[in-house]
């Protein structure tokens, strides 16, 4: 009887110390997950100055070394792009960059399909994002997904229809998913 009371009382505190282990790790790897990212962008922008001759690098001719200097200047040339891409001269040159890039055939694909993502998800236009449900994966079952605007002209000539993205959100992770190009009459708010 003794044995069958201790047993319970493991049982117990095994069950205890197992959900408050998984109520730790929710809150500890989002955190851990996001600073990990955080630091990962700012070594990736900080080794922008990497490919510049020793002579060149700041840090070379600077009486001390500044950390994450690159990461600094990166930030500041994006910003300075960003500056010039409101001028029209700029614009049309952006847009001739986009023919070349586009010209590419290995290159195309991926240039294309990086620059839509960024732009669905950074593009100034917020006013057609939507919830918005769809049957998918196939006729008579439907799930939630989010409208990021029109499909771009060139991928709306092949059917000659207009097209919505939709952004369909995986689970656990709903920041992963698929990306859908879906007829606008398919498509209900």
């Amino acid at each position: 009887m003794a044995d069958e009371g201790s047993s319970k009382v493991k049982t117990r505190w095994s069950d205890s110390l197992r959900r408050y282990f998984l109520a730790g790790l929710l809150v500890f790897l989002p955190l851990a997950i996001t600073l990990w990212f955080i630091g990962w962008v700012i070594d990736l922008l900080d080794s922008v100055l990497a490919v510049l001759p020793d002579a060149l690098h700041p840090n070379s001719y600077l009486p001390f070394a500044i950390p994450k200097l690159g990461a600094v200047v990166t930030l500041l040339l994006i910003l300075f792009l960003g500056v010039l891409t409101r001028g029209v001269a700029t614009r049309r040159f952006l847009a001739a960059w986009d023919k070349v890039f586009v010209q590419i055939p290995i290159f195309r694909g991926v240039y294309t399909a990086v620059q839509k993502l960024v732009q669905t998800f950074l593009g100034q236009s917020q006013t057609n994002r939507q919830v918005v449900m769809i049957e998918y994966p196939r006729k008579g079952i439907y799930t939630v997904g989010f409208a990021m605007g029109r499909a771009w002209h060139e991928l709306e000539k092949k059917n000659e229809t207009p097209l919505v993205n939709v952004f369909v959100p995986t689970t656990p992770n709903p920041t992963s998913g698929f990306y859908l190009l879906v007829p606008t009459n398919e498509v209900a708010p």
